[in-house]
């Protein structure tokens, strides 16, 4: 298949680059220092824990949290130039003037960039998973479909780093899209601050926000779904809805936020004059 000619060759050179090799390399360090951050910062060892369960649960909870951000960090530095850079440069015209659509070149490249970072989200998962598997003997299996959701945010900041990429040089790019993920991970402040105000401009933008970049929500079912069902968890349901909890709807919305931002990438690398690349 063409696409998957495209998403092949993006795979190879994206794994080659030297951004993607330092994540590689700050990520192998991560998996040897978590366990320390954890046990020191918040009382959370696994190994000879009288509740084994919830250590591990609570283990695999701060972990992912530092994973998801890692994750959606390398997600956004990998994509930056994915079409603009080659464009810049006339390497694009390799592809443009093969029998491909303008379509195919976009979803090829997306589907490259998502299959990398996945693999690398679930891989690490993994390993996170299993350092608890074979340090308590406890298996968690909860945190199968909260990683699977940390996934989903990897696929959203892909999604719209590549969209942008279309259009804007690497650095306006990532200047624009770390300026989104900044504010619209700190929803809860920006509500918090408007309702103790009684600032109904703040909490209007807070609600907006959630519709910008749903990753933030996200994070938060994530977590929900990592603690389950049982009391705590409950809790922690009752306190998120009551400061500015992820909605019911949030999954679904992020899967048709990524087929948007897809959809818009295809639109305006359609229109794209490729003429005067060099």
């Amino acid at each position: 298949m063409k696409t998957w000619a495209v998403t092949r060759f993006t795979l190879k050179e994206t794994i080659r680059t030297k951004t993607m090799i330092i994540g590689l390399v700050f990520s192998l360090l991560y998996l040897a220092v978590v366990p320390m951050l954890s046990t020191s910062g918040g009382g959370t060892a696994v190994v000879g824990d009288i509740d084994q369960t919830a250590a591990g649960r609570d283990f695999l909870g701060f972990a992912m949290g530092g994973l998801n951000f890692i994750g959606m960090a390398m997600a956004i530095f990998t994509t930056l130039g994915a079409v603009y850079t080659e464009v810049e440069r006339g390497t694009i015209l390799s592809l443009v003037t093969k029998p491909l659509h303008r379509w195919q070149i976009i979803v090829g490249k997306w589907l490259g960039h998502v299959l990398l970072m996945s693999g690398y989200v679930l891989v690490m998962g993994f390993a996170l998973w299993l350092s608890v598997a074979v340090g308590s003997g406890v298996f968690i299996w909860r945190f199968f479909p909260a990683i699977a959701l940390v996934c989903l945010n990897i696929i959203t900041m892909v999604s719209l780093t590549l969209a942008f990429s279309t259009f804007l040089p690497v650095i306006a790019n990532a200047i624009f899209v770390f300026l989104i993920f900044i504010f619209t991970s700190n929803l809860r402040i920006i509500n918090a601050i408007g309702e103790t105000s009684d600032n109904i401009f703040l909490v209007i933008v807070a609600n907006f926000l959630r519709l910008v970049l749903p990753v933030s929500e996200v994070s938060d079912l994530a977590s929900v779904a990592l603690a389950g069902t049982t009391p705590g968890s409950q809790e922690i349901v009752a306190s998120e809805a009551a400061i500015f909890g992820p909605r019911a709807w949030s999954f679904a919305y992020e899967m048709a936020y990524i087929a948007l931002m897809v959809f818009f990438a295809t639109l305006v690398f359609r229109k794209k004059d490729l003429s005067q690349s060099a």
